[in-house]
């Protein structure tokens, strides 16, 4: 049983450009090492896929809005790891207080 490739064709113009940012954010997805311009530059990048599929048209209002929006949604996504982080460290803190506790318990019994 054969299996058929499909032939990658190369288009001059905004494809290639396309085509080229897509294989650098996988490429530097998968080392796993960016820096944060080139992260920054990454998230505008899929912001603007993602307006695009919504139908809101490079450099229209609709497309500004879109963006704005994609990157609060971006920003609250931050936020809120960072107050799982936060909590998580703080009940192991907790933890470690009570663990301490129950030994100094133990000791006098």
């Amino acid at each position: 049983m054969k299996t058929r490739m499909k032939k990658l064709e190369i288009k001059p113009g905004a494809s290639n450009a396309f085509l080229i940012g897509r294989v650098v954010v996988v490429a530097m997805a998968l080392t796993g090492c960016m820096s944060a311009e080139e992260r920054r530059y990454v998230n505008l990048q899929q912001d603007g896929r993602t307006c695009a599929t919504f139908g809101a048209g490079y450099g229209s209002h609709a497309h500004a809005q879109c963006m704005l929006s994609q990157q609060q949604r971006r920003d609250q996504k931050q936020l809120l790891n960072a107050e799982r982080a936060r909590i998580a460290s703080e009940t192991a803190r907790s933890n470690l207080e009570v663990i301490k506790l129950m030994e100094e318990r133990r000791r006098r019994h």
